[in-house]
């Protein structure tokens, strides 16, 4: 019986998570993933601080011209390649820079647990925004490739 459970996870190896068992004594896994600034975004102007997924590109498109209608259209992506993850910190007094590299690693995380796993955005401090007398909102938008897999945000996330 051993065997056959053991042949059958094999054949249900699906990427580095197949054959986990539900053992809560097993900590969870991490794959770092390969994310990319989305340096298109920065003509957007979100006040609230706030984290988001963009799937698709109407839901994109609805926040674009909710938050930066002066810039025109959207940035049109290729949503079956690759999501958007957004960090937006508000209104954050004045400074020189908007876009900012505060995303420290965005890992898949596999447990006993859930099986599909979860994307994690790992997020860091606020880098020194500059003297400038000029109000910003930073934000940094980045891209990751497509799953449906669920996305926290964990470290300094904005509130």
């Amino acid at each position: 019986m051993r065997r056959l459970a053991a042949f059958v996870c094999a054949l249900a190896l699906v990427g580095p998570g197949g054959c986990r068992t539900s053992d809560p004594t097993t900590g969870p896994q991490y794959f770092s993933l390969v994310f990319n600034d989305f340096a298109a975004a920065a003509p957007l102007d979100v006040t609230t601080p706030m984290t988001l997924v963009f799937r698709d590109q109407a839901t994109w498109d609805a926040f674009w011209q909710a938050h930066a209608p002066l810039a025109g259209s959207a940035p049109v992506h290729d949503f079956s390649r690759e999501m958007l993850i957004g960090v937006f910190w508000g209104a954050q007094g004045t400074g020189c820079v908007e876009f900012v590299n505060s995303i420290r690693s965005v890992r898949a995380r596999i447990d006993g647990v859930n099986m599909l796993g979860t994307i994690e955005v790992d997020i860091g401090p606020l880098p020194p925004l500059g003297s400038c007398a000029t109000p910003i909102n930073p934000l940094q938008v980045v891209t990751v490739e497509a799953t449906i897999t669920p996305v926290e945000f964990v470290g300094l996330v904005p509130s």
